[in-house]
């Protein structure tokens, strides 16, 4: 697991570097994804599907480099003419044609009518490598989850025909063997389990309901980008500990008034969120440089921290090759912090991740690096979730719609649930709320009706689903 040729010289080390588990680059700032294409990657992993498209000619090639136009675009128009000629077979008036045209191919209509057609969204085009970076983020909290089962989709004569269309583009994205898909070894090993396994699970209950899924799908992808951010910045501190589990993390409706005196929302609120981000480059960045991606030239399935800390207790040996990386890391940075004596590997450990750490301190070069690192994590990943409240400083919110969301996932294949199930439901995915917010919940569920009390008492509280 731990890199053989890891550097034993200062001449050897080399710059930060960030290519897994987070999908933030150091020279990104914000707007940095486009979210319809992340929509399409999602798709291509949890479909399994891939469009199997006409190779481009040499004007459409020229077009591009000059850009007249995009890949998607060119894509797009010949899957559009494509569908004209087969509706023109189809239908005695050939002038309904423009009819349907303005119908489905204007203001993204067509993206409307069934997961698959985001696949257009995941061609190549302008600034595509970050938004496979972050749709390689969630296809590694999904690994080897796809839909099999038929999607159940229901159309109209004119979506069907669109659909069928379509379906003569898509080819498997995975190898079959006998009738079953195969899957590659994965990049990365989920660093949150926990959260990957909640990812599945919602998504399994969204992909059974494809028009409920199109209508909230970038909201969810918004959801588990900021809960998966939320909660990896919680556990890194926490390597030691083995698996990592969900971190206390406040929020309040943003409905509520949050004052001082609630003392959950103050200490495992916004607060100790944005310290903790600090820690996601400096040690997920070492924890890159002490694996390889590849070995004899297959894929290694890097892993997280807490992992490789468990595998280095199990070879004692590592703690010599750990503590030379440690002594080259600490002179290539130009770091003053004693080094452990201890052959442990877990004190040789603690110490590089120190040192990464202090890499970015504020009196160090490299701080504005790690600054702008954290300043874009907030924009991206939590400003859906974070709020401005006056002497109460910023505070993490759920607003009305993604409160219905987490609800309705909560309570997946079940009508309902009793109250303090859902509670602990929400805490499964990382959301705490405290006895304040969850009687403002309550009152939420009973104002839009999807409230039962099963005794006189009130004790026995269920919140059903909305959809």
């Amino acid at each position: 697991m731990l890199r053989a040729d890891l550097p034993q010289s200062k001449d050897g080390v080399k710059n930060n570097t960030l290519t897994t588990y987070f999908p933030i680059n150091t020279k990104d700032r914000k707007d940095i994804f486009n979210w319809d294409s992340v929509l399409g990657y999602v798709v291509k992993t949890s479909y399994r599907k891939e469009l199997h498209l006409e190779k481009l000619t040499d004007d459409e090639k020229l077009a591009i480099k000059e850009g007249e136009t995009t890949e998607s675009e060119i894509a797009l128009t010949t899957f559009k003419l494509s569908c004209e000629r087969s509706f023109k077979t189809k239908l005695d008036e050939s002038d309904f044609w423009p009819i349907l045209e303005k119908m489905y191919f204007e203001n993204d209509q067509l993206f409307k009518i069934s997961p698959e057609f985001l696949l257009f969204k995941t061609i190549k085009q302008k600034g595509s490598a970050r938004d496979a970076s972050l749709g390689g983020m969630f296809s590694n909290l999904l690994q080897n989850f796809f839909f099999n089962e038929k999607p159940n989709n229901q159309f109209n004569f004119l979506e069907e025909q669109l659909y069928s269309e379509l379906l003569k583009l898509m080819k498997p994205s995975n190898k079959e063997k006998d009738g079953v898909l195969t899957f590659s070894e994965p990049s990365e090993a989920p660093y949150l389990p926990f959260i990957a396994k909640q990812l599945q699970q919602d998504l399994r209950f969204l992909g059974k309901r494809p028009k409920y899924l199109l209508s909230i799908f970038k909201e969810f992808l918004h959801l588990y980008a900021h809960l998966y951010t939320a909660q990896l910045a919680l556990n890194l501190k926490r390597w030691q500990k083995g698996e990592p589990v969900a971190q206390l993390c406040y929020y309040i409706l943003d409905s509520e008034k949050a004052s001082d005196e609630r003392y959950l929302i103050k200490d495992y609120g916004f607060k100790q969120l944005s310290k903790s981000l600090w820690n996601i480059f400096p040690y997920l960045s070492m924890n890159e440089s002490l694996q390889s991606k590849k070995i004899d030239n297959a894929v290694n399935t890097i892993q997280p921290l807490w992992a490789l800390a468990e595998n280095l207790q199990q070879t004692p040996s590592s703690a010599t090759l750990l503590k030379n990386y440690a002594q080259a890391f600490k002179e290539s940075r130009d770091l003053h912090l004693d080094l452990s004596d201890s052959e442990n590997p877990h004190d040789v450990l603690a110490d590089l991740l120190q040192l990464s750490r202090m890499q970015f301190g504020s009196k160090e070069t490299r701080h504005e690096i790690n600054k702008l690192y954290v300043k874009a994590t907030e924009s991206e990943f939590c400003s859906h979730f974070a709020q401005s409240r006056g002497r109460a400083g910023r505070v993490l919110v759920f607003n009305q719609d993604y409160l219905l969301l987490l609800t309705n996932l909560a309570i997946g294949e079940q009508d309902k649930l009793r109250f303090h199930e859902l509670i602990k439901a929400f805490e499964s995915r990382g959301v705490f709320f405290d006895k304040q917010s969850q009687q403002a919940l309550i009152k939420f569920f009973e104002r839009i009706g999807n409230v039962e009390r099963m005794s006189d008492s009130g004790d026995a509280v269920y919140v059903r689903k909305t959809i």
